[in-house]
């Protein structure tokens, strides 16, 4: 670690310690773009910690002075909080990073996900703050450790308190339950061990476990127990059905809120529905259950193809008779690659679907030839944008805030408002669908950052691998924005 980023961090966090406001946004301003410029990827990954973490303050500092601020839905503090921790997982080597420094980074990115509403997106941090313990046995002597099963749990309690499906609320309860307990027995011997901020950690764990004695009064030894046995359900497919299934059970694919909680086979279909609804009669079928379907049916379709782009090998009969002569690019001419390509501009088409959909059941009354998923949340004059929806902004619906900030992780070269993405790479993925939809784009053999600068302007180039790899993360960002659309219906 360089002597600038050790001092960076040192100034940091006296800073925070002492809830300087000013020497926070002072700090923010002069090393921002020093830290960008930074060669050294494991000093660039550390600074942007070190952002994260003063963005984080600030928030805090923010609500403190107006507790009604919480519910806003444009949080600059939230959003270059979530902006600088994603920047700093996503440098190659943030996992030479210090322990410590990378379960707080999973932890905190948990937070603030959750504090917002993306309830789905913050288990999954907290889930890799968990999953450390695979590589590293020592970490669970770390107290954010224990803090990730904690916060995990409160977000599963939100998860149920969300989800239409009683059935499903209550797995996400028992499963709260599982985490509270594992992180009770790991304070214990954390207390034992260490007197760093014992008081604080102390009172932690006798409101966890008050919450422990609530649920053991509410259900049986066994439930809370052996909840992994009652999802334990064995299904029989065929051998392609099983492979395709399996696929979407450990990418979390499947529009089911059971598939956030493990790889179990009982969550393999896709019950996502809306709730039910109640309409007048002369209004006959509501037509955002319509909707809904089609989304639903659609996301599913583009689901398996992506599938097929990937695995089910189309045979190439079809390029039989077909020249297709050598351009000497090492370009990949496939059906596979085709297949890959439609599904990723079928689920980008679903965002704006989303927009139509929320127009029609809030009655918003937009030009229904300029909705989009970018737009749906602002109300503008003479074509600029002055601020967001009442409609949303005064809105204490979880679910609809995740929608919106969802909206954040697309970058909509429209509107050329690119930092307020909160995702580093959605202008690459925007770059995608852009070439896709009115360009060309070539998929290379290799990794596309070989080509020389010249080349890749001429014509965006990436790699198999990559393409897959952007069309699945899409995949899961649709999947929870229709998770979240439905839940917001219901709240």
């Amino acid at each position: 670690m360089s002597e600038f980023i050790i001092t960076l961090a040192s100034s940091s966090d006296k800073a925070i310690d002492e809830n300087n406001e000013d020497e926070i946004k002072r700090i923010i301003h002069i090393y921002c773009e020093e830290i960008e410029a930074l060669n050294v990827l494991e000093d660039k990954s550390y600074g942007y910690y070190i952002l994260g973490n003063l963005w984080s303050k600030l928030r805090e500092i923010e609500h403190d002075k107006n507790i009604n601020k919480v519910w806003n839905l444009e949080q600059k503090e939230v959003f270059k909080e979530i902006y600088y921790f994603r920047k700093a997982i996503q440098q190659s080597n943030f996992k030479d990073l210090d322990l410590s420094i990378q379960l707080a980074t999973y932890v905190n990115l948990g937070n603030v996900f959750s504090h917002y509403g993306r309830t789905i997106n913050a288990i999954k941090y907290y889930d890799k703050a968990i999953a450390l313990k695979i590589w590293h046995k020592d970490v669970v002597n770390h107290p954010n450790y224990f803090m990730a099963l904690i916060n995990k749990g409160l977000a599963l309690e939100y998860y149920s308190e969300l989800d239409y499906d009683n059935r499903h609320k209550e797995f996400f309860i028992k499963f709260a339950y599982k985490s509270f307990k594992e992180a009770v027995s790991i304070i214990d011997n954390y207390l034992e061990k260490s007197n760093l901020d014992k008081e604080y950690y102390q009172n932690i764990k006798e409101n966890i476990i008050s919450k422990l004695k609530w649920y053991e009064e509410q259900f049986f030894n066994e439930e809370l127990e052996n909840i992994d046995y009652f999802l334990n359900y064995k299904t029989n497919f065929s051998e392609n059905e099983n492979e395709y299934r399996k696929w979407c059970l450990s990418n979390k694919l499947f529009l089911n809120s059971l598939n956030d909680l493990g790889n179990y086979d009982i969550t393999t279909h896709d019950p996502l529905n809306l709730p039910n609804l109640i309409t007048k009669i002369e209004e006959g079928f509501p037509k955002v259950v319509t909707n809904f379907n089609q989304l639903k049916q659609e996301f599913i379709t583009y689901r398996h193809l992506l599938f097929e782009g990937i695995y089910e090998k189309t045979q190439k009969y079809y390029n039989k008779e077909t020249s297709i002569p050598d351009d000497y690019d090492y370009n990949l001419y496939d059906i596979n690659v085709e297949k890959i390509k439609m599904a990723f501009r079928g689920f980008y088409s679903i965002f704006d679907k989303i927009a139509y959909f929320l127009n029609e059941y809030l009655i918003l009354n937009m030009n229904k030839n300029q909705i989009y998923f970018s737009n749906i949340w602002y109300e503008y004059k003479n074509h600029q944008k002055i601020g967001i929806k009442n409609i949303f902004n005064k809105s204490e619906n979880l679910a609809l805030r995740g929608l919106y900030l969802i909206s954040k992780d697309l970058f909509d070269d429209k509107q050329k408002e690119f930092f307020e993405v909160l995702e580093p790479e959605a202008q690459k993925i925007n770059d995608i669908r852009n070439h896709l939809e009115h360009k060309f784009i070539s998929i290379k053999l290799f990794n596309s950052e070989l080509l020389d600068t010249e080349e890749r302007e001429r014509n965006l180039s990436i790699s198999q691998d990559e393409l897959e790899e952007k069309t699945i993360h899409l995949a899961k960002l649709v999947r929870e924005a229709l998770i979240y659309l439905s839940f917001s219906v219901h709240n």
